[in-house]
């Protein structure tokens, strides 16, 4: 595969013990996936979407996987946030904080506890829930 170029074996697997074990979320689903990549950069992303746009081959990103709705499945590529995606910057007192996708919602909320702020979704898995998956699942809480 052309990922074998730039993301390392380590990070890349299609065995079916380990995709079994990506085959499931907080859902009650169960989707095993043929390839999973764990990916680190934005570049790493974008080469692969770039590939598998090409190929025609769907990608489903995976950030927690504590979705309850199994959006963190596929029966394709399946993209894993690994190490890293931890950035962000605060800014305007507060009022904006621009986060990385593998930020921990009550991590995010930390950040923002000496400007008495929060961020806006507040889902009962915010302890877990990583920023990317609630951002793209509209994960507004209860």
């Amino acid at each position: 595969m052309e990922t074998a170029q730039f993301i390392p074996s380590k990070r890349m697997f299609a065995d079916p013990i380990r995709t079994l074990a990506y085959g499931v979320d907080a859902s009650l689903y169960r989707i095993t996936p043929k390839i999973v990549v764990k990916v680190r950069t934005a570049e790493e992303v974008t080469k692969i979407l770039k590939i598998c746009d090409r190929l025609k081959i769907a990608v489903t990103f995976r950030a927690a996987g504590t979705s309850l709705s199994g959006q963190a499945l596929s029966s394709s590529v399946l993209l894993v946030l690994a190490g890293g995606w931890s950035r962000y910057s605060i800014c305007d007192n507060g009022e904006t904080i621009t986060l990385e996708p593998g930020i921990i919602g009550a991590q995010a909320n930390q950040y923002l506890k000496s400007y008495s702020r929060k961020i806006g979704p507040d889902p009962a898995s915010i302890n877990h829930a990583m920023i990317g998956g609630i951002a793209a699942n509209n994960a507004s809480g209860m």
